[in-house]
């Protein structure tokens, strides 16, 4: 029974990239960048330079600094924003759905998240009230398992592999983070790099979601 669902899943994930070779592009053009990136760090010792893409923006002296945490909180943005845009629109055409609550949901969670990375929540409660990094990873992990329980049956209908990525990418973040590997250029690739590109596939699904839903309602279609 096991094996039947895993390769339904499987089966599934397959039909969703295929349907939208757009996700491919989108992964594997940032996994190339970033892979460049770390090559370039390797072999001309430019690691620091690399950690100061992902720094707290920013310096006059340094444009760049802190240029890619920059980037991850305008797609944090981006994503917390059509989700609450689409909620209202939906709840104007088709009010009292349980796809509309899936929507405000997804916002409401991403905006936290935005809070979080941008006001830097997680550090500010460990320096200040000493909660560790790893217990604020197991709140969002909690409330990511009960938001899926919630809606299994509305993300089983959507290109849930973004998810599933972007949760791999942001598990391999956190364990990085709490790791504390030393180095340059590897160690914040891994932890920051890993990040990015998970809330690059939350921007892109929740883009695809949102549309897709707008356009059902548009033309009627449960």
């Amino acid at each position: 029974m096991q094996i039947h669902l895993l390769n339904k899943v499987w089966q599934e994930s397959k039909k969703q990239i295929e349907a939208d070779r757009a996700i491919l592009f989108l992964n594997g053009g940032t996994v190339l960048v970033l892979l460049v990136l770390s090559v370039y760090a390797k072999f001309f010792g430019k690691g620091q330079g690399i950690e100061f893409l992902f720094a707290d923006p920013f310096s006059i002296r340094r444009p760049y600094y802190g240029l890619l945490t920059s980037v991850s909180e305008v797609l944090w943005c981006l994503s917390g924003t059509v989700c609450l845009f689409s909620f209202t629109l939906l709840n104007t055409i088709y009010p009292n759905r349980k796809a509309n609550l899936f929507v405000l949901c997804s916002a409401i969670g991403i905006f936290v998240l935005l809070a979080d990375d941008l006001f830097r929540i997680t550090l500010i409660l460990r320096d200040v009230a000493r909660i560790p990094k790893g217990v604020m990873y197991l709140v969002y992990g909690t409330g990511a398992i009960a938001y899926g329980l919630c809606f299994w049956r509305k993300l089983l209908s959507t290109p849930y592999v973004l998810l599933i990525v972007a949760s791999i990418l942001f598990g391999i973040s956190g364990l990085v983070d709490t790791l504390h590997i030393q180095g340059h250029g590897a160690p914040v690739m891994l932890e920051d790099g890993t990040k990015l590109l998970g809330i690059l596939n939350i921007a892109f699904y929740f883009w695809h979601v949102c549309r897709q839903e707008i356009i059902k309602r548009k033309y009627g279609i449960s």
